[in-house]
């Protein structure tokens, strides 16, 4: 939350300080770009599961964690009128992350005698897809140079992989965490700013700096509630095309 507050007391500044510059002429009323860059974010949560395991409550301790990876963005928009504008942007980003996995598995002769076990696994998938959509006001900084701050929705698609059980090998025990991919479909928020200099009339360079905020929940199968924060703060750079 402080994050998103600092990010909106941000772009409020800089909507303030090119608010006070006259806008010039822009070319074209649409803009198509395509983005790539990196998406800050990362995170981590725990499990305890307790199947029955001999006629008898395992304890499995499980903590795993994500992060998000490469960023690709294609998108566009349109100035409806004056220098406010609606866009839309379809982003994905995916990252790997680690789990490490304690248990106590019963004794299959003896009751009220576990026995320690652990394991770990890796490249568990963490993906997001993300449709932003946007009310957006542009601000030309000089005939070739405009900036354009919005905000709107966000609509997530995200996948995370995680342990949902274990299989146990006897006599050691040895246990094999057994992977399963969860998904969630929330509503966030995003907020950000397309900085574009025209190199021609059509054609230009920009960077896109952007947060995105949500939260996804997960049912596992053993009954686990988890939640993840979705979004964080976008950097991408790409190309512009004005029509």
């Amino acid at each position: 939350m402080t994050s998103f507050r600092s990010c909106v007391a941000y772009l409020a500044v800089v909507a303030g300080v090119l608010a006070a510059s006259p806008a010039s002429a822009q070319s074209g009323r649409a803009t198509a770009s395509i983005n790539f860059g990196a998406q800050g974010s990362s995170g981590d949560f725990t499990q305890r599961l307790t199947p029955t395991i001999y006629d008898e409550a395992a304890a499995i301790d499980i903590a795993q964690n994500y992060e998000s990876g490469p960023l690709f963005d294609i998108g566009g928009g349109f100035l409806l009128f004056g220098n406010i504008g609606v866009g839309v942007s379809y982003s994905r980003t995916a990252g790997d992350g680690v789990a490490s996995v304690a248990a106590q598995i019963p004794d299959p002769l003896f009751y009220d005698r576990p026995r320690g076990a652990s394991a770990s696994v890796d490249a568990l998938k963490h993906t997001e897809n993300a449709v932003h959509l946007q009310v957006f006001y542009r601000f030309a900084a000089s005939p070739k140079l405009d900036i354009s701050v919005g905000v709107g929705p966000t609509f997530f698609s995200v996948k995370q992989d995680l342990v949902d059980s274990v299989t146990v090998a006897e006599p050691t025990p040895t246990i094999t965490p057994v992977v399963a991919t969860l998904s969630d479909s929330p509503v966030g928020v995003n907020l950000g700013a397309d900085v574009t200099y025209m190199v021609t009339k059509s054609i230009g360079a920009g960077v896109l700096l952007r947060y995105a905020t949500g939260s996804a929940d997960f049912a596992t199968a053993s009954g686990t509630s988890i939640s993840l924060d979705a979004g964080g703060f976008q950097f991408a750079v790409g190309l512009r095309v004005r029509f």
